[in-house]
């Protein structure tokens, strides 16, 4: 009886407010709190909380391979004829077409200032375009001065699938790299900085052999790029491949 007197003394007590005895407080209890406290506030903080969790797990981003007929177009300067040779060979293996445009000591400002990409996109009709410039402006002592041109190409290209390959460093560069990465969409540069390449006499343009390891390379990481299409390795027996180029004259500036 006393114990089951003093628990009823203890519940009334905790659904009253704070009760003054003289110079005493009886300060009220946590127990209504626990009983009576709202329980679908408590699951919906569990949720939400559950919700920022899974959005703090980044999920690996699928990529997937454009697996349909493609119409490579391959331009640049003197670094592009090399490349697009064995580029053919990876286009006659997997049932794609290519066309070249090599310009000799081309440049970003050089293609940015003239119509020459646009004609040729529209004469191609392109699904697939490879970039090789940079390697004429390794020196410039500022290159972001180099971005609006960069900017104005890509804007040419507009929403073509595009892999920008960066030059083949024979010395450190002044920042074109840097550059170039920080403008091109996201997995559409391939950093070619710190490859090693055998070199032509002049010791920069990388040679015949060292140029389809290079392009090798590109393709192995090609499913890692912004838009992945078949790219098989070709086998011996596809022997030389027409990469369609055409090659413009050097202007100096």
């Amino acid at each position: 009886m006393l114990l089951s007197l003093a628990l009823i003394v203890i519940l009334v007590v905790a659904f009253l407010d704070d009760v003054k005895i003289g110079e005493w407080t009886v300060k009220k209890a946590p127990i209504s709190d626990c009983l009576l406290k709202d329980e679908s506030n408590t699951f919906l903080a569990i949720e939400e909380m559950e919700d920022s969790v899974n959005l703090e797990k980044k999920q690996p981003e699928i990529i997937k391979t454009d697996s349909l007929p493609q119409s490579i177009f391959i331009f640049g300067d003197s670094m592009t004829f090399n490349l697009a040779l064995r580029l053919a060979q990876y286009a006659k293996q997997n049932g794609h077409t290519i066309h070249s445009v090599n310009w000799d000591s081309s440049n970003t400002k050089i293609w940015a200032e003239h119509d020459t990409l646009a004609y040729y996109i529209d004469k191609y009709h392109p699904t697939q375009i490879f970039i090789s410039l940079g390697s004429n402006e390794l020196y410039y002592k500022d290159p972001t001065t180099r971005a609006p041109y960069v900017k104005k190409i890509l804007e040419v290209i507009d929403t073509i699938p595009y892999i920008w390959i960066g030059p083949p460093n024979w010395k450190e560069d002044t920042g074109i790299n840097d550059m170039l990465q920080q403008i091109c969409k996201k997995r559409s540069f391939f950093r070619s900085e710190g490859m090693t390449f055998k070199r032509k006499k002049d010791n920069i343009h990388p040679t015949r052999e060292s140029s389809a390891l290079w392009i090798d390379s590109i393709m192995r990481w090609l499913p890692k790029s912004s838009h992945p299409f078949v790219a098989n390795v070709p086998s011996d027996s596809i022997g030389r491949s027409n990469p369609n180029i055409v090659f413009l004259k050097a202007l100096n500036k």
